[in-house]
């Protein structure tokens, strides 16, 4: 039996568990329409997205070298990183958007 590497075993468990915290943090939320627990939601989701990249980038960078990447892999994991990053700016821009578009158009 081949052993999984540590890595990409906290990431699959990252993943299963982020999965189950977005859907229900996302159902509370649209079920009470509450910013702050969509908020959540949306911050559950991006763990997800960041779990699956981390999982991704974990199995790239640990391949060895070969004709194309002389010096292997493993520089891949800090183009993970910036995409990861990125995508923490787009989750914070898009909750304050929906702050100021609420608190500037509120319902009853």
């Amino acid at each position: 039996m081949k052993k999984i590497n540590p890595k990409i075993k906290a990431a699959l468990l990252s993943i299963a568990s982020n999965s189950i915290l977005a859907l229900g943090k996302l159902g509370v939320g649209l079920a009470m329409n509450s910013i702050s627990v969509i908020s959540e939601a949306i911050h559950s989701g991006f763990d997800l997205i960041a779990a699956l990249i981390a999982c991704i980038s974990i199995s790239i960078s640990g391949q060895p070298a070969d004709e194309k990447h002389l010096y292997g892999h493993g520089k891949f994991e800090n183009v993970a990183a910036i995409i990861e990053a990125l995508l923490i700016v787009g989750a914070g821009i898009f909750i304050i958007h929906q702050a100021i578009y609420r608190l500037t158009h509120p319902t009853p």
